[in-house]
């Protein structure tokens, strides 16, 4: 009679591992799905806000070889200011790529993947 009570406590026992064990990894996939879509949710809104700095970026120097024909001389040397004013540009932004960029993104991705969200 006592073996069948510790036979019975031991199956349920058992069950109620397995039933933590699904859980623990039903809860892990949610978590895992939660920081992808954040991930995602980041580099979506990075891309289209690096797309609308372009076009305005495009547009200012259209502008500026309009003006600068029409006010200083011809469209082609205007042409030649934006392309100089890009590459120093260019250089500059080269040199400080890991300030600028790359730390500020391993940053934000760290705090999206490693942000505790227990708020027991």
């Amino acid at each position: 009679m006592e073996s069948q009570k510790i036979s019975d406590n031991f199956s349920d026992l058992n069950g109620n591992v397995k039933e933590y064990v699904h859980l623990r990894f039903n809860l892990m996939k949610l978590i895992i799905t939660e920081k992808l879509a954040s991930v995602g949710t980041y580099f979506i809104i990075t891309v289209v806000f690096f797309i609308l700095f372009l076009f305005v970026l495009m547009f200012l120097s259209l502008a500026f070889i309009l003006w600068f024909r029409e006010y200083a001389g011809p469209s082609w040397v205007g042409a030649l200011i934006v392309a100089g004013v890009y590459m120093v540009i260019g250089f500059i932004v080269y040199l400080l790529r890991n300030k600028l960029f790359i730390n500020p993104l391993v940053a934000q991705l760290s705090k999206i993947i490693l942000e505790d969200d227990d708020k027991d």
